[in-house]
């Protein structure tokens, strides 16, 4: 049996790397965009598990945050997908690293 240690381990080695994007959207395609956006399949092309799209105040529009095995399928999914929707503008690609292990929850789990 693994110790929870070896567990943790395992599943952080296995973890997809996650992304987000930041999008600049057309303001007379707001609507239309925003739902081209929303009505992406899960698992838009192959490698890449979407997580969600959400709204953003400031100078972005929108966010898609997914997920990807390697960096060369999240560039293909953010230029030849997402850069090709109609009444996308700009897009800001953010790798971004989770912490994992170092959540409150986990530290009253070993104690």
């Amino acid at each position: 049996m693994l110790s929870k240690w070896c567990r943790t381990e395992i599943e952080v080695v296995n973890r997809m790397t996650e992304y987000l994007v930041l999008l600049k959207l057309d303001k007379k395609k707001l609507l239309e965009t925003m739902g081209t956006l929303r009505d992406l399949p899960r698992k838009p092309i192959s490698g890449i598990e979407l997580q969600y799209t959400m709204n953003v105040l400031g100078t972005w529009d929108v966010a898609v945050w997914f997920s990807s095995d390697k960096s060369s399928d999240a560039l293909d999914f953010i230029s030849n997908k997402i850069g090709k929707i109609q009444g996308v503008v700009d897009a800001f690609p953010v790798a971004t690293f989770p912490h994992i292990g170092s959540t409150k929850e986990n530290k009253e789990e070993s104690a």
